[in-house]
């Protein structure tokens, strides 16, 4: 197949952008299921920010690059489009943590199992999602379809816990000023996951339309 890439000589600095970003993305929720894991210990925002900011000059980085280069592997729009989604990642990350390390009081000891885990098989997904985009030689289309399928089944899971959660909150038994402050924790976390879908949706667009 012939490549603009390779004809000029250039190397396509946005698939490795691209791929940092991912992984920003995935530390952010790493460093937040460690605090869910152990919500008794007080967080700091540090390592949020930190991760946010690092993804924020990754995705700068890109805009700058965007201007800069003639040559790319991938559309220019899918560019900015999957930057934009995997920036989104951390950034809810970071208030998902400010309002934790707010609510720490009301919110001590509740079980966020269920939620780590659906966090956790989302990044991982969005990542090796991404990863595709370094080689989109066959197959690469049917193994994107594979890893959205699955995005999307961890989204779904992700809506019926938010019910059951929704239901155990309304029931009455608990404190009014925890509802509120759960059902925001509760609700951010879905938007982090719901994130990840749309990020697993652009690369399937991507693969598709380079296949």
């Amino acid at each position: 197949m012939f490549s603009l890439q390779r004809f000029f000589g250039t190397k396509d600095v946005f698939i490795d952008l691209l791929e940092q970003s991912a992984n920003e993305a995935r530390k952010s929720v790493q460093a937040l299921n460690r605090v869910l894991t152990q919500p008794d210990r007080h967080p700091s925002l540090e390592e949020f920010r930190r991760t946010k900011e690092t993804d924020k000059q990754i995705t700068e980085q890109i805009g700058e690059a965007l201007v800069k280069t003639f040559v790319t592997t991938l559309e220019r729009e899918d560019i900015e489009v999957l930057s934009a989604s995997l920036y989104k990642i951390p950034k809810t990350v970071e208030k998902f943590a400010e309002r934790f390390l707010i609510s720490a009081p009301l919110v001590r000891g509740t079980d966020f199992t269920k939620q780590v885990a659906l966090l956790d098989g989302a990044t991982n997904q969005v990542v090796a999602m991404v990863q595709l985009l370094r080689d989109l030689g066959a197959g690469r289309l049917d193994q994107a379809k594979e890893m959205n399928i699955a995005l999307q089944t961890i989204e779904g899971d992700a809506d019926k816990l938010i019910l059951d959660v929704l239901r155990d909150l309304y029931s009455g038994r608990h404190d009014a000023t925890k509802v509120m402050a759960m059902k925001d924790l509760y609700e951010l976390i879905e938007k982090v996951i719901d994130q990840c879908r749309d990020a697993g949706n652009v690369v399937t667009h991507i693969v598709l339309k380079n296949s």
